[in-house]
C-alpha cells in the first residue's frame, strides 16, 4: 500500500483447473475499482473477491487450464478475511 502499510488476505482455495488469466483479471478488477474512486486497499480486496468468484463459478469449455467465468457474481462466500496486524 502506498502509505507503507500492509495486510494479508485469506480465502477459500478452489480445486479446479479453470484459472487461466487470473493475473490479468485481478489487475483489471483492481484498476476498475480505482477508476471508481475506491481506495487502494479496498480495491485490492474487491478485486480478489471478484477473481475468487470467477474461479468458483468456472465454466467448462476446452481442456487443460480453462477460462474464468467473468459473469460470476461476488457473494459473501467470496470475501477474503483481511489481517491488518501481521
Amino acid at each position: 500500500i502506498t502509505s507503507g502499510d500492509h495486510f494479508w488476505m485469506k480465502t477459500t482455495r478452489f480445486d479446479t483447473q479453470r484459472t487461466h488469466r487470473t493475473g490479468d483479471t485481478i489487475s483489471a478488477a483492481i484498476t476498475a475499482q480505482l477508476g471508481l474512486g475506491i481506495d487502494l486497499k479496498s480495491a485490492i480486496i474487491a478485486g480478489k473477491a471478484y477473481v475468487d468468484a470467477t474461479i468458483r463459478d468456472g465454466i467448462l469449455v476446452g481442456h487443460g487450464y480453462g477460462p474464468l467465468n467473468h459473469l460470476a457474481v461476488v457473494t459473501a462466500q467470496n470475501q477474503a478475511v483481511v489481517y491488518d496486524d501481521i
